[in-house]
Formats: C-alpha cells, structure tokens, sequence
C-alpha cells in the first residue's frame, strides 16, 4: 500500500528538504519512488529551461534516495504540470503522491496553488501534502517520526473509511499514538433539537468507540478517541496543535461534497493551514 510513490519535481530551494524527508518514510514500506518533474510548456517555448542542469539535480536527488535504501528513478517530461503529474499518477501502479505545501498565506497558496491544489482537486490517488518548514535548513522536525502521533478525522464516509488501511501502514503496535477524531460541525446542526443532539451524541460516539476497538484488536496500544462540535476546520486544527500531532490523515471529501465545494473544502482548507503534513485519501470518481 505503501510500496510505490510518485514525487513530483517543483524546483525550489526546498528539495533537499523533502528528498530527506521522502528518505525517511522507508519505514513505513516506502520502497520506490520516481521522481517526476514537468517542464512547463510555456518556460520551454520562453527557452529559460535548462534540461541538463535539470537532468543533473535529479540524478543527485535519486542517489540520495537510493542511499536510504529506496529504488529511485527519474523522469522529465515537458506539458502543463498538474495535467501530467494527474495523468501519470493515474497510469502508473503508485501508492501516493509526496508533494510540498510552502505554508498557508495567500502568496504561498498562489505559489504552490497551481500545481499541488489542482493535483489535490483532480487525482485518484492519495496525497501526502509535506509541509515545507522555511526557518530551517535542515528536514522537518516532524521527517524523524512522522507517524508518531496521527490525527485522523472522520465524518464516518465513505470515503473516511478508505483512511483506515493506509493508518494501519503507518502505525508500529508498540510506540506510536492515534487519536480519532469527530467533529459535529455546528453548519449542519444549529437547528438541530437538544434531544436530537443528543442521540447524535449516542451514535457517534459508539461508532467512535467502534473505531478505537478496530485500531486496538490490531495490536495498537496508544488510541484515544474524541467527539467534538463546533466547525470542522478550527476544532481539527486546535486539536492538530493541542495534542501536537505529527500528521493529520483524512478523506477529501465527506459526505455534504456540495457544501464543501462551496465552502472551499474543509480538506483543502486544511492542507493549507496545517502546520503539520496532511495525508488525503480521495473519493471515489465515477
């Protein structure tokens, strides 16, 4: 489930960073990579490309992969970059798409925006959104153990439920934390009875507690289950920060998908104010 993963190439003073971190995930059965990068159609036809010094840096960047242990090989190809990286991820047996996220300003968001959120948007396959710590030159603290402590939010979909086998990847039995998370979130509910409330309460959180029995029957010791309500974005994040995860796992969408498109996605929402990676598990496209 793990076992293959398409990086896509953006090239910025940050690579290094995240071909440490991607290095780092051989533990969690991380045990190919191709790296892939687009030379935008329009920089070529400007003639500001230069594919050897490109060809180069991916070289290095591949022996450094293959250092950690990790099959690696590179391609370049020239089109529009979220359409191709969309394309060959569909076409090719990848497990997740290992991508980068500058942080969650508005510039940052028109930097990164016209690749990762259109790959985010559009792909089948899962993403792992890393996020780029600017104050460091060295990899994210979160590269050394970043399955240590998983978030992972639910609103019981479909969808959310394709979350649960990649966790199982991603947790040891022995020393690492889950916590489960439900937010009943107050746009649905505000006109909601106190005794409607209330039986709401009664079922989510036995399907809560159904969860944590799940995780728990699998050999892992350290799971904690909360039902909260408010809004969805704000009560993920301050749980993110209160209970200092190291990744936040989640479906893209749930199941009011016409609200959050309208509301911009709680998922994408997330990507962008996160201050730790976010792994998103797509529906399903028809």
């Amino acid at each position: 489930m793990f076992n293959k993963v398409l990086f896509p190439v953006i090239m910025t003073e940050y690579m290094n960073q995240m071909i440490d971190c991607l290095g780092g995930l051989t533990h969690g059965e991380v045990e190919e990579v191709l790296l892939f990068h687009v030379q935008s159609v329009s920089e070529v036809a400007a003639g500001i490309v230069n594919r050897q010094y490109d060809e180069r840096l991916m070289e290095r960047w591949v022996s450094t992969l293959r250092s950690s242990g990790i099959k690696a090989d590179y391609q370049i190809v020239i089109g529009i970059p979220w359409i191709e990286i969309v394309d060959v991820a569909e076409k090719g047996d990848f497990s997740f798409i290992f991508m980068g996220s500058h942080g969650n300003s508005f510039l940052d968001r028109m930097l990164l925006g016209s690749v990762t959120e259109n790959v985010v948007h559009h792909s089948r396959k899962p993403v792992f959104v890393y996020k780029i710590q600017k104050d460091t030159e060295k990899s994210s603290p979160f590269c050394v153990n970043i399955f240590g402590k998983i978030l992972y939010t639910t609103d019981f979909s479909e969808t959310s439920k394709k979350c649960i086998p990649y966790i199982e990847k991603m947790l040891n039995p022995l020393n690492q934390g889950l916590i489960i998370l439900h937010v009943q979130d107050m746009r649905n509910l505000k006109h909601v009875s106190p005794e409607k409330m209330e039986e709401f309460n009664r079922i989510d959180l036995e399907r809560l507690d159904q969860l944590k029995k799940h995780f728990e029957e699998k050999g892992f010791k350290r799971v904690m289950s909360l039902l909260s309500s408010g809004y969805s974005i704000p009560e993920i994040l301050n749980y993110a920060r209160s209970e200092e995860v190291t990744i936040i796992v989640m479906g893209r969408k749930g199941k009011s998908n016409i609200k959050e498109m309208l509301l911009g996605g709680v998922a994408e929402t997330i990507v962008h104010k996160a201050t730790v990676p976010v792994f998103l598990v797509e529906e399903d496209k028809k």
